[in-house]
């Protein structure tokens, strides 16, 4: 009976914190949370809803304050997580007590847990991440759906989460229902959003649904010559019949390779296509490296290509799968997005240090 009443009493601590942002309900809500030792069970019926709460989510959502974010998500998961494990405020030989298996996921959710406290604790915007007098949300509304995607997936490695300087952030606000975001590190149970896009990965393979993951391997193909491969194919599909999902991995080079090893590599054959942009396309990016605002990174790196953001890659990506201008105006206004994040992250940061 008591376990039951605990139980009862937890969720309606989750459910208060979760209807006031406020820092000390989320702080009364997590020391509760960290006595529970009862409510590490898999089978908790906590982490069931938080995780389904999740799933009902990117419906409606609009550019207002403090509405909902892909934040919440990310929150949801670390809550799920901090009772599975019995997680402990700044305790940090909690990690040592679990399996190896785990460990990764309990040390995402911690360095998370920090990240998102201290915007918190700043009143940073959840939505652009930056400071509320540079806020550019209002400048960048969202801009509906894409025509021929279904869902588009951002792999994240979990040092993007939060960063001034990440472009994706602007992806998700431009294509709210339509984009999903999931966080390097930590583990499916946790994530609805890595079961959805393990499952893509699976039917794809199987012929069963069609998905594009953005990464220029060695067998990468531009997507006209996966249009070509498509048609030229004994049983070809109609091109018309269904929407594509798309992977994108967002992180630095290293970070992505890691990522793109560890979440997609194994996944191959069917209608999963690994693509990578057109040559139009690349070389656009040659002839703008002039201007730092055309697409490329804040964050430099020794190979120019390498710069380009990700919301550029994925802007001509999607272009170059609407070869007909039906994209046009989304990926113009994409572009503007980048120019007045990279200017607010520019303001925010203040002028580069002088080596």
């Amino acid at each position: 009976m008591r376990a039951a009443f605990d139980a009862i009493l937890l969720w309606a601590c989750l459910t208060a914190a979760e209807g006031g942002r406020g820092s000390r309900a989320k702080a009364r809500c997590c020391c509760f949370v960290h006595r529970q030792s009862e409510l590490r069970s898999r089978s908790c019926p906590e982490i069931r809803w938080l995780t389904q709460r999740q799933q009902g989510r990117r419906r409606d959502i609009a550019i207002v304050p403090d509405s909902e974010t892909c934040l919440d998500g990310v929150e949801d998961s670390i809550k799920a997580a901090t009772i599975r494990y019995g997680l402990r405020q700044n305790d940090k030989s909690t990690i040592l007590l679990h399996d190896q298996t785990d460990r990764e996921t309990i040390g995402v959710v911690t360095n998370l847990s920090r990240r998102l406290a201290g915007l918190a604790r700043n009143n940073d915007c959840r939505r652009c991440w930056l400071q509320r007098k540079h806020c550019i949300c209002d400048r960048c509304p969202p801009l509906g759906h894409i025509p021929s995607v279904r869902r588009l997936f951002l792999l994240t490695h979990h040092k993007e989460i939060g960063l001034i300087v990440d472009t994706a952030k602007l992806i998700m606000s431009s294509f709210p229902t339509t984009v999903r975001l999931v966080v390097s590190g930590i583990k499916h149970e946790f994530q609805p959003t890595l079961v959805e896009m393990t499952e893509v990965l699976k039917q794809s393979t199987s012929g069963n649904g069609r998905c594009l993951v953005l990464f220029p391997t060695d067998d990468a193909l531009t997507f006209e010559e996966i249009v070509d491969d498509m048609q030229s194919s004994e049983s070809p599909c109609k091109l018309d019949d269904e929407p594509w999902s798309v992977v994108v991995i967002d992180g630095t080079w290293s970070q992505a390779r890691k990522m793109f090893s560890k979440y997609l590599a194994n996944y191959s054959g069917g209608n999963l296509y690994r693509v990578q942009l057109s040559s139009n396309a690349v070389a656009g990016l040659d002839q703008n490296e002039s201007s730092i605002d055309s697409g490329h990174q804040l964050r430099r790196h020794p190979i120019k290509w390498r710069e380009i953001s990700t919301l550029e890659a994925t802007r001509l990506l999607l272009k170059d799968m609407h070869p007909g201008g039906e994209f046009d105006r989304e990926a113009d206004m994409m572009a503007q997005y980048q120019e007045i994040g990279n200017a607010a992250a520019r303001r925010q940061l203040g002028p580069p240090r002088e080596k």
